[in-house]
């Protein structure tokens, strides 16, 4: 799934109804992001976006670019949401960097799966705020995170709107280490003979991200957005960012879609 950027580009502030009145609503499209190689890495890659959601409501909706999800408003007050969502991540392979000096050379690939999120939140007017858990299922991140964040809509108009969103996120033992240290093992393995190194849990980064969408026809958008990240604590630390990566992080993409 595309969710290394931090905005659902396919998501909509408000319910519409799809083709003939219908419950159901249909989006295609594609784009590119820009992406670090890995998270730490100093190098990025250009990778396709492909999009493609069918939503009921905006309460279910299967998607590229969250996975599977599924949006509560339990209370009279619609502001506040529960929302659950099954994404998968993709994993992180060894030669991810090769063409950049073979960062991760020797330190094994970790194998992708799928991961869990609940979320909460409230939203009043343009700003909302909320809290996101998620746990790795059956991959060798293997880790929890926690990632409270605030965001507001900038600016919204007959055909544009742009938004904000401020985060950081807060990772365990398993996700900081697995990710972000170094056993002996890996140690010797390694092209560049990293010193071991042991990530414990803590904050792990800090994020700000904008969004930008324009309605070219009722059906038609060009999305446009990016994230600027600084790893930290021990993320930061870990010589696969320090010494051969980066603490800042920086992601971009843009598209077109078509709903229906």
């Amino acid at each position: 799934m595309v969710g290394s950027l931090s905005h659902p580009v396919l998501a909509q502030d408000t319910y519409r109804t799809g083709a003939q009145g219908s419950d159901w609503n249909y989006t295609i499209g594609g784009g590119a992001m820009v992406a670090p190689n890995y998270e730490g890495s100093k190098h990025d890659t250009v990778r396709p976006m492909p999009m493609l959601e069918a939503s009921w409501r905006n309460a279910i909706s299967l998607s590229t670019t969250e996975g599977l999800k599924v949006v509560m408003r339990p209370l009279p007050d619609k502001g506040f949401f529960v929302a659950g969502i099954l994404g998968y991540w993709l994993g992180r392979q060894e030669g991810v960097d090769k063409h950049h000096g073979d960062t991760l050379r020797g330190l094994g690939n970790l194998s992708g799966g799928a991961v869990g999120k609940l979320e909460t939140g409230y939203q009043f007017g343009p700003a909302s705020f909320g809290l996101e858990v998620a746990r790795d299922l059956g991959n060798d991140r293997d880790g929890t995170t926690l990632t409270p964040y605030a965001s507001y809509k900038i600016y919204q108009s007959q055909s544009f709107r742009l938004s904000g969103k401020l985060s950081t996120t807060w990772a365990d033992d398993n996700y900081m280490n697995n990710l972000f240290g170094i056993t002996s093992v890996q140690s010797r393995n390694s092209l560049y003979h990293y010193t071991p190194y042991t990530a414990e849990a803590g904050m792990k980064d800090v994020k700000f991200g904008l969004m930008a969408n324009y309605s070219i026809t009722p059906s038609v958008s060009l999305f446009a957005m990016v994230d600027v990240a600084r790893l930290l604590g021990d993320a930061a630390d870990s010589p696969i960012v320090k010494t051969e990566g980066s603490k800042e992080q920086v992601s971009g993409g843009m598209g077109l879609t078509y709903r229906f």
